[in-house]
């Protein structure tokens, strides 16, 4: 991703961790868990620091755009939190499958139906900071706050292993 200019622009690295959670799923809907369950752990990590970093970083700086409904800081951290414990669910029921298992392929699609509620909370929180979050931070910060800002961000969360 090119060094980004404004918080509108980190929307590009929603894009990428849905990429890397996608590669997830290809792996276990190719039947390969060790693949599965490491990219799964690779993204959580990464999910992990970006949230962190938002709420370190970004959310400090959304009072000073004023009210905005449907954006308090509040219901960012609630939804962050609420990704966090249905991620660790999903994280347990991939550590959990075997695939000797007789109901292997059944319990399989038991985790894309948890995963699935997983991405619907994800896809609608990351529709909420890009329609809400990244323009109130660009109206309210002067170009140097927002540069420095976003290297801050960028730093903290940059993964911290090659992607595969």
């Amino acid at each position: 991703m090119a060094a980004p200019t404004d918080f509108v622009s980190l929307g590009a690295l929603h894009r990428d961790l849905e990429e890397l959670f996608l590669l997830h799923q290809e792996a276990l809907m190719g039947m390969d868990l060790p693949a599965a369950r490491e990219r799964l752990s690779r993204y959580r990590e990464e999910l992990t620091r970006h949230l962190e970093a938002e709420e370190a970083l970004l959310l400090p700086e959304l009072p000073r755009a004023g009210r905005i409904r449907g954006a308090a800081p509040e219901l960012f951290t609630g939804e962050h939190q609420r990704m966090q414990e249905l991620l660790a669910k999903c994280q347990d029921a991939v550590d959990a499958l075997d695939a000797s298992a007789p109901d292997y392929r059944r319990a399989v699609l038991r985790v894309f139906d948890m995963e699935s509620t997983f991405k619907h909370l994800e896809h609608h929180h990351s529709l909420r900071e890009e329609t809400y979050l990244f323009p109130a931070l660009d109206g309210v910060l002067s170009e140097e706050e927002r540069r420095a800002l976003l290297t801050a961000f960028l730093e903290r969360t940059a993964p911290t292993s090659p992607r595969a």
